[in-house]
Formats: structure tokens, sequence, C-alpha cells
């Protein structure tokens, strides 16, 4: 295309065509002529141009040349111009610059698309781009086909695949110019999204653009101001780390005043404590045995509930206005952000905790008698957490989620005989939609989260009623201190007041993910787009064969295997209990660690593909 050549005659069937450049549209196609009168014209018209100066060469820029049509031009854009930067120029200054010379041709000088008006304005004649000779299908590049439709990217319809400034920017980066993608710079990269997010009034003036801002800053939302509250979040960490120090310094000049089973504070017990049992093991108490994980799980399935419920009074579960609720919590709602991210990070966190207890579990030997029924009750709850993250997870209905929805749904038809009746009972239809998204709202919100309730009392209670926690009998053990219900609340407090300060911080620092809202549940998957981290297993199993035995009794038969290792297993000598790797647990020890060494592996293997 002659308006994509500066000043250069135009080559036939280029190898590798040059970007496009915005000063490349202001000529127009030069007629050819073989008399001598066209080129005593033409030396004539330059040395006129010569004789009046450069302002006149300008002028002549501007309007292009004569065409072998005589008739008015179409009125030249302001954009068409370099764009001139100020004293003190802004990324976004830098980025109006790199849109004027890599991306203006296709998407117009005002940000419209390739509409017929800018063709028009910037290509005259040659305004058929995937006809002429430049770009035609036969002369142009294998590596890109020139397109037809482009997209606005500045008015109200425009970049409405994009949820954050992130996102925005990561496209640019990966795809962006279209004829060379990933060609700009990480700064270019970052100007440009910067012009592009100030163009459509989503950019504060003179907040700097980077990886950090970039998650708070949202595409389709106005732009609200959340200093403030950051400010407050990392001093809420700071209270919560000087309580700690008080906490862990209380506990110890407490400890060496308090002797066995005497309360010296005179405290008389509250609800709190009565929940615990009146005196616990001291060796079996402390730390290096419980790793705090049982604890910790009731504590952070206390946090997923409380926000969870706050996040109901902002979310529309209906697939038009699910993503854009999410985006109204995560930006508009005062301290929204903040509440999404505790909810986020104790969930996953509550996985990875809940596992870790698990592990404990069988590693100290405390599934056998009598707690072997306790310890399928645990397991119970432990798939219930993996159901409500997925629930949780799909109610975001973005294109994050898109993977998830649609194979972790498929996977039930592949089930024999009740396959497609489960497939309808969960989806509601042939396809996702409203029917579906409301059946996973209601499932998550008060399905899983009654039945989680329950089992988790009665676990707690088992607790109680076998024992509490597992140890050697009175006449076996060597250590015979125990500690009161006080000083376990005391150890209990201090755990929390360190999660609480670690998940701040996480939900400050690391936004959860966010993207576009699904706009048709229908198209082809993302291929970029994995499962949630806890199913990224299940995603590397669906590659080595069949969908059902991968993704539906494979994972099924190690479940079932964890669970009835207590059924299975000699139960442990009563010398044996309340200590790391009993010898006579070795059998169950050694599964244990294959099943978390397999799902470990798998897993990376899916990530880093």
């Amino acid at each position: 295309m002659t308006a994509w050549a500066i000043s250069s005659p135009r080559r036939q069937a280029p190898k590798k065509l040059s970007p496009p450049s915005a000063t490349a549209m202001q000529s127009k196609t030069m007629p050819r002529a073989s008399n001598k009168i066209f080129y005593l014209a033409l030396m004539a018209g330059l040395s006129f141009l010569l004789i009046i100066g450069l302002p006149a060469i300008s002028v002549f820029a501007a309007s292009g040349a004569p065409t072998a049509t005589p008739g008015p031009l179409p009125p030249a854009s302001p954009l068409l111009q370099t764009p001139e930067a100020p004293k003190n120029p802004l990324a976004a200054d830098h980025g109006a610059v790199i849109y004027w010379s890599h991306c203006m041709a296709c998407h117009g000088d005002k940000g419209q698309g390739l509409t017929e008006e800018w063709r028009k304005v910037g290509f005259g004649t040659d305004m058929d781009c995937w006809t002429s000779q430049c770009h035609a299908s036969e002369t142009a590049a294998p590596k890109y086909k020139f397109p037809r439709q482009v997209p606005p990217v500045i008015g109200a319809s425009a970049l409405l695949r994009f949820a954050t400034a992130r996102d925005l920017y990561r496209h640019i980066q990966a795809a962006m110019p279209w004829w060379d993608p990933g060609a700009l710079a990480k700064k270019d990269a970052w100007a440009l999204a910067a012009y592009l997010l100030r163009e459509n009034g989503h950019l504060s003036s003179g907040l700097k653009l980077d990886a950090r801002q970039a998650v708070l800053i949202p595409v389709h939302l106005p732009v609200r101001s959340q200093e403030s509250e950051q400010a407050s979040q990392y001093a809420l960490v700071g209270l919560l780390m000087l309580s700690v120090m008080a906490l862990a310094t209380f506990n110890q000049i407490n400890a060496k005043k308090e002797p066995p089973l005497v309360n010296v504070s005179g405290m008389r017990p509250n609800f709190f404590h009565h929940l615990h049992p009146p005196s616990l093991p001291a060796p079996q108490a402390r730390w290096r045995y419980t790793l705090g994980a049982g604890g910790l799980a009731v504590f952070l399935t206390l946090v997923v509930g409380v926000t969870g419920a706050l996040e109901m009074y902002f979310y529309i579960p209906t697939p038009e206005q699910a993503g854009l609720s999410i985006q109204t919590i995560t930006f508009l709602v005062p301290f929204g952000g903040l509440v999404r991210g505790l909810h986020f990070w104790a969930a996953q966190a509550l996985v990875v905790v809940s596992g870790i207890h698990l592990l404990r579990v069988v590693l100290t030997g405390a599934y056998s008698r009598p707690r072997r029924f306790n310890f399928l009750l645990g397991m119970v709850l432990f798939v219930l957490i993996f159901f409500m993250n997925f629930t949780g997870y799909i109610l975001r209905w973005d294109d994050g989620i898109h993977w998830a929805m649609i194979v972790g749904t498929n996977l039930l038809k592949s089930i024999p005989v009740i396959g497609s009746g489960l497939y309808g009972l969960i989806v509601g239809g042939e396809t996702p939609g409203l029917a579906m998204l409301t059946r996973f709202y209601a499932w998550h919100i008060f399905g899983l989260t009654i039945i989680a309730i329950v089992f988790l009392v009665w676990h707690i209670f088992r607790v109680r009623r076998d024992g509490g926690i597992s140890a050697p009998a009175p006449a076996q053990r060597s250590d015979q201190s125990r500690i009161t219900r006080f000083e376990l609340v005391r150890r209990e407090a201090l755990a929390m007041l360190i999660a609480s300060a670690w998940l701040i911080l996480l939900a400050t620092l690391i936004p959860p993910p966010l993207a576009a809202p699904i706009r048709d549940a229908s198209l082809p998957l993302n291929p970029e787009v994995r499962a949630p981290w806890f199913f990224l297993w299940v995603q590397q199993l669906l590659r080595y064969g069949d969908a059902f035995w991968m993704g539906i009794i494979v994972p099924v038969m190690a479940i079932l295997t964890v669970s009835l290792l207590p059924y299975i297993l000699p139960n442990l000598p009563p010398d044996q209990k309340g200590r790391w790797f009993p010898r006579a647990g070795r059998a169950a020890q050694v599964m244990i660690t294959v099943a978390a060494f397999a799902w470990l592996t798998l897993t990376i293997l899916e990530f880093v593909k």
C-alpha cells in the first residue's frame, strides 16, 4: 500500500512488510507517466517548493500530491501529524507517539478502529487495504494476514476484553503490533497502555503505570484512588505484628510463672476455653508436633465465611453481571479489594493447610483407633474444601475460569450410563449459562457450606470424644507435663494474629486474579487458560489417556485409598502414638508420601508447560 511507504517507491512482493507509520499515510499514489510534459511539470513543482520554503513542504505533505482523479480530498485528521510531547512528558505522552507510529494505521486516528471513514482519510484510493498490492494475500508474508476488521481502542465499547491495566499491557506485549507480535519493548508497551487508559478516562493524572499499580486500575470502571486504603492495610499489618510480639512476650513470661495445670491469672473458662479440653500433654501440644495446622484450618474457614458473606451484598449471579460485579467489588467498593483478597487467599491457604494437616495426621500415626472414623470425617472435609474452591472459582465468570468450567463439567459426560444426566443436573442445560451459574452459586453459598459446617462441627466434636490429641498412654510417657486450656488458647491466638497479618499482606501486594467477563461460554477454549492450581494435576492426567479413567477413576481411587488407610492397615502400638514417623506406620507413611509426591509432580509438570 502506497500510504504505508513514506518516500521509497513501491516494491513488488516484499519478503517482509515493514510496520505501518502514520507519516506514510500522508502521501498519495503518484500516477505514472512516460511523456516529457509530466516530468517537466514535476520539476517545476519541486522548484516551486524549494523557492517557497519548508513550510510549504509540510503543507504539501499534509494535503497529499495530486491524484489521477481530480476532486476534493477528505480532511486530514489532526493525529496524522506527529504528536507533540509536553515539556515534562509522562509515559502516556510517550505512548501517544507509539500509537501514532505503530497502531494508528489499523486502529484509527481517534481509536475508532478500521472504519470506512478512517480508511478514506488515511489511505485515499488505497483504502481497500486487503486488495491493494502491498497487502494482497498472494504477496503478503505468510507470517500474518491483513485484518479486515479491527476493533476500536478508544470509546465506550473499546477494550471490552480486558479487566485491568495489567491485562491490557500483557496483550500489547504478546500480540501487538500485529505484523510483528512482541516487538515492542516493555517500556513502550507500558507507555502505550498508559496512553490508551488515559484516552479512555481510566488513568489518574500523573499516576505511574507499572506492574504493581496495573492490577489496581480497572479498564471499564471509574478510577478510584486506593492509596489511602493501602496505607491503612499496611498499618493494620504493622499493628498485628506488634500484637504478635506482645502476645509472644506475655506467653513467655506466663510460662515461667505458671505451674502445670494452674491458672495463675484466675481467669474463669469462657465459651472459647470450653471448646478445648482442660489440659493437654505438653509434648503433643508443641508447634513442632501439631504444626498448628488443625487450628489454622478452622480459623481460615471462619475468614472465608465472613468475607464471603460480605461479598454477597454486591455479587450478582447472572452471566451478564457476575464478572462486572466482581470488578465492582474489587475497584469501587471501599476496601472491597481487601475483602476479596482475604477471601481468595484464605481459600487457597485452606487447601494448603488442610493438606499439611492430613500429612501430619498420617505421618504421626494419629489415624489409628479410636480415631479411624474421625480420620474419615476429615477426608470428607478435605474433599469438600476442593469442591467449595472450585464452585467459588467458577463464580468469577471470567475468561480465566473458562477451562475449568468447560472441561470440568464435560468430564461428567464421560461417566457411563449416568454421565449425561449428571451433566444436565449440574449445568442445567446443554451449554453453560444462567442455570449453571445459579446452581453453582446455590451450592457454594448454601449446599456445600451447610454440609461443610456439619462435618466440621462433627470432626471437632470427635476430637474431644476420642480423647483429644493422639498421645501415648499415661504410663508410657517419658514426659508427664501438661498445659492448660488457657495456654492453648493463647497459642492459638498467636497463630491467628500471624495468619491474619500474612493474609492482609498477600491481599495488598498480590491481588486475586481477575480477567474480562465471559461474553459467550460456547466459544472455543483459549489454549493458554489453565485449570485452578489445585486441579492442575487433573489437567496433567488428562494428557495421558481417556478422560473417564484419568479425570474420574484415578482421582477417585487415590482419594478412596487414602481415606481407607486406617481400615486397611493395622493399628499402632500404644507406645508409638504421638510421635513423628512411628515404626509400625511405615506402610501408611510410604503411601501418603508417594501420593503427595505424585500430586506435586503432576502439578509442576502442568504449571511449567
